[in-house]
């Protein structure tokens, strides 16, 4: 099978399984279609697809009967890209973690995680590895809100698309009722990425672009570089419980990247369903 992984599929991972309806232990299985509009990461014309994704997961979550707890998530994924073949990809990634409760209304936990990933663009195959720090409170019985911490450190097949990050996030959801949540998520990060500089066809020798690690890439159909990146990600996030074993979710994302060679924005829209085994 032809693989990559989306960066914004992390973040809907990230936001969608954070809290809420949708949580739940145990072996999980789902789908979702969606759009992303700028894979590319061009600050000129970016290049969008409409995907197809699958993921199989196993959650080991803490019973609640003790004050601290360990936890452990493997999630194995893929997707199929209808436009940029060359982004489809197969990822497994392994977690394991530790999480200390205060009373029943704040929670704190910590997780370092591993991902080997497969894309058909071999040069953005990597290992991956950091760490997440999570808490989370309580704020009424319907109202929760949450605020972690990421580091990741990508090491792919090509230098300019190796990255390190520290991302930040803010998340504020509401349990309608007992069977469903609609949340808003907002994150900051800052690291070494990449961006596009166009999707036209890069000059010659790979473009104009001194003091930066760049490569022209046949999956973009331009030049890619390396470069320091601030990005700003915003999500809203709702799920439905229609019985105690399926489940639908749905997510909107806008992403901005902002860099020396300019600003690549991008939005993301998907829905897909689940089951709880």
């Amino acid at each position: 099978m032809k693989i990559r992984i989306a960066s914004a599929c992390a973040l809907f991972l990230a936001l969608l399984h954070f809290g809420g309806a949708a949580a739940a232990a145990g072996w999980e299985t789902g789908a979702k279609a969606g759009y992303i509009s700028n894979l590319s990461r061009s600050v000129a014309d970016g290049q969008g697809s409409s995907y197809l994704g699958a993921y199989a997961s196993f959650a080991r979550k803490p019973s609640g009967e003790s004050r601290i707890d360990w936890t452990l998530s493997a999630v194995a994924e893929g997707a199929l890209f209808a436009d940029l073949d060359a982004l489809d990809y197969a990822a497994v990634t392994v977690s394991p973690g530790v999480i200390l409760f205060h009373g029943s209304t704040w929670a704190a936990s910590a997780a370092p995680f591993l991902q080997a990933k497969s894309v058909s663009d071999s040069n953005q195959s990597a290992w991956v590895f950091g760490g997440r720090i999570n808490l989370r409170q309580q704020l009424r019985p319907d109202i929760y809100a949450g605020e972690y911490y990421v580091y990741t450190n990508n090491q792919a097949n090509s230098a300019v698309f190796s990255y390190s990050e520290n991302a930040f996030g803010l998340v504020l959801g509401v349990n309608w009722t007992r069977a469903s949540f609609t949340e808003i998520a907002y994150e900051y990060a800052r690291g070494d990425s990449y961006q596009s500089a166009a999707t036209a066809t890069p000059a010659p020798g790979g473009g104009g672009f001194p003091g930066h690690e760049q490569q022209q890439s046949p999956a973009f159909g331009t030049t890619v570089i390396r470069e320091r990146v601030t990005r700003n990600s915003v999500a809203v996030n709702a799920g439905i419980d229609w019985t105690p074993a399926v489940f639908s979710v749905a997510s909107y994302v806008f992403t901005s990247r902002d860099s020396d060679i300019g600003t690549a924005d991008s939005h993301s829209i998907s829905a897909g369903i689940g089951y709880r085994f």
